[in-house]
């Protein structure tokens, strides 16, 4: 099958660096049921990278002197993330471009081939913890079949949101509950007849569509095609792949399921990332600034007008404080969050509490926020 995702390997690596770093990702990738080299397309030392902007995409560049750069600097245009790897932290100056200079690095000698594969799988949100789920299903008709997708699920390293509540007429669609849809890369909608009758699960299906998240459509033999899921994505059950008796889905049906969903994903994370970044870049042109690339954990590196630079991490789903002792943000950093579909009440205080390390951005208040800093305000 074709490619869903895409890494590649440019600068200066050694033949143990690249042994090495295989070995790592194709461990890690084999607990989600993904392949190097066929699911996960890799590439080392191409004289261009240039991957399809629907397949999410990073780069490691080995430093070195004299290094070839390849197109990279068409690479940092697009906002693909870009993973610096140096020999020593001491060696940075010397093994790294100018064009990477302003960018977090991984000090090989201590972080390893580990610490590489971790930063490119992140960058390709690849990581267990950010393959996110949120199905969508009527629970009087599917609570058997949803339980069995949420175990299939899981095995390969989705965290799925399944919610298992009864919905009656006096419950509100709490907040929580939503938040939980904001941070999924995909619904997966079990399209029975009656899934538009429902109140919940049409209020699921239009605030998905409202957030820009990608919607997989699993649609039963007797479902009639409403209008509104034109552009979701389509998996047809055959008559035979759903057991009525059982209430559950027949192995094929989870097997194509699963391959569906990887893909479906991938395509929603990479469209979503690259709509983000082009907001970010755009906000940030308007005040006379320059967003210079894209690093691992989608941290945008941002030169303002006045010639300051600053790091802000851009997060598609509802943003954390995760500041620490540890951290490697500076005390000029942001985050930058698309407020769309988060309570109001949580946005109120969003970014305001007394621990905050460092200022919490709206998406679409950005420009009037890197105008500020050029300002000096």
């Amino acid at each position: 099958m074709a490619a869903l995702y895409q890494l590649a390997v440019l600068g200066a690596p050694s033949k143990a660096q690249i042994h090495a770093l295989e070995k790592s990702l194709k461990s890690t990738l084999e607990a989600i049921n993904l392949r190097l080299g066929d699911e996960v397309g890799w590439e080392i030392s191409p004289a261009e990278f240039r991957p399809h902007q629907l397949q999410p995409s990073a780069v490691v560049f080995f430093g070195g002197v004299n290094t070839h750069l390849s197109n990279l600097r068409e690479l940092l245009r697009r906002g693909i993330p870009i993973v610096p790897v140096v020999s020593k932290a001491k060696q940075a100056p010397v093994e790294l471009p100018p064009l990477l200079a302003p960018f977090d690095y991984i000090d090989y000698a201590v972080g390893g081939a580990q610490s590489v594969a971790v930063a490119l799988l992140q960058s390709v949100g690849l990581l267990a913890q950010q393959r996110k789920v949120f199905l969508s299903y009527c629970r009087e008709e599917l609570s058997e079949a949803a339980t069995q997708l949420f175990e299939r699920l899981s095995a390969r390293q989705f965290e799925v949101f399944l919610d298992h509540d009864d919905n009656t007429v006096d419950r509100k669609f709490s907040h929580q509950l939503w938040h939980r849809l904001c941070d999924a890369d995909v619904l997966l909608m079990l399209d029975t007849p009656t899934y538009f009758e429902r109140r919940w699960t049409n209020a699921e299906f239009g605030r998905a569509l409202a957030k820009g998240i990608s919607v997989m459509r699993v649609a039963w033999p007797d479902s009639t095609s409403s209008a509104r899921v034109s552009t979701a994505s389509l998996l047809q059950l055959s008559g035979n792949e759903f057991n009525s008796f059982s209430k559950q889905f027949e192995e094929s049906a989870l097997q194509r399921l699963c391959m569906k969903l990887e893909e479906v994903r991938s395509q929603s994370y990479a469209v979503r990332l690259v709509n983000f970044t082009s907001k970010a870049r755009i906000a940030v042109e308007a005040s006379g600034g320059r967003l210079m690339g894209v690093g691992p954990g989608n941290m945008a590196y941002i030169q303002l007008a006045s010639g300051k630079c600053l790091k802000a991490e851009m997060t598609l789903g509802v943003p954390v404080n995760k500041q620490d002792n540890h951290s490697s943000l500076r005390q000029s950093d942001a985050l930058i969050y698309d407020p769309i579909g988060l309570h109001s009440t949580w946005l109120s205080q969003a970014g305001l509490a007394d621990d905050q390390a460092y200022p919490w951005i709206r998406l679409n208040e950005a420009e009037l926020h890197f105008a500020h800093e050029q300002e000096g305000l």
